[in-house]
């Protein structure tokens, strides 16, 4: 008995195809060949204690310094949800690199000042060890963002990470998306985390292809998307 393919899922399934062959016949794209090979990474979020929010991006912008000092640190952004939300996304290539950056200065300062500055901050499980699947870069500087974070619906994971793969081609036609991240959380839960010069960068993208394409394949492949969870960012420092 022959199985009705969901719309969405079709245009999916079309779009996979068409952004493939597409690339593949073009020899030259706005697409910056990056040289960064990052493979993992950690997303921490983390909450202010009321009246701490000034102190918490102080010592997230002294952290530019010391990871400055992190060769194996690939990339670092320290950011702002909201009022008293916080977050840092690093990269690494390798696990080693990734070990060294939690048993470093940023990492101790962290940990000492969490008591103080933070609201229930817990390591264990706050402090989110990720996979990088796919990254596209451009040279500029990067003072806005988007977070997004999405929860795959079961058997759909292999449909959701070729998206975040067609998706690292498709900012490659956006100028003004600076940095690109799709990231695996864990066996369901993944993230995209992108960076922008200023808001009229960021408004480009939420209304281009992958956005577009997000929202309408969402119903099929996530479980329980809505829009509020595409945060927009502040991005207080980066590596």
């Amino acid at each position: 008995m022959k199985t009705k393919v969901p719309l969405k899922l079709a245009f999916l399934v079309f779009l996979l195809g068409f952004t493939i062959q597409t690339f593949s016949k073009s020899k030259n794209t706005n697409i910056m060949n990056s040289t960064k090979k990052e493979t993992i990474g950690l997303l921490v979020i983390m909450k202010a204690k009321t009246g701490k929010e000034q102190d918490v991006k102080n010592f997230l912008l002294g952290g530019l310094a010391l990871v400055n000092q992190e060769p194996q640190t690939v990339s670092w952004f320290a950011f702002q949800i909201d009022n008293n939300t916080f977050g840092i996304y690093d990269t690494f290539e390798v696990e080693e690199g990734r070990q060294a950056h939690l048993t470093g200065e940023v990492a101790k300062g962290l940990l000492a000042n969490a008591g103080d500055l933070l609201d229930n901050f817990d390591p264990s499980t706050d402090i989110q060890a990720v996979d990088v699947l796919a990254s596209n870069h451009k040279s500029g500087l990067q003072n806005k963002g988007l977070l997004v974070i999405m929860k795959s619906k079961e058997a759909k994971t292999t449909d959701v990470e070729n998206f975040l793969n067609v998706g690292k081609q498709l900012v490659g036609d956006e100028p003004k998306t600076l940095s690109w991240y799709a990231i695996k959380i864990d066996a369901t839960t993944y993230a995209i985390f992108d960076t922008f010069a200023d808001d009229s960068g960021r408004d480009a993208h939420l209304t281009g292809k992958v956005a577009a394409a997000l929202m309408e394949n969402a119903p099929v492949l996530l479980d329980g998307f809505e829009a509020s969870a595409i945060q927009k960012i502040d991005i207080i420092a980066s590596k």
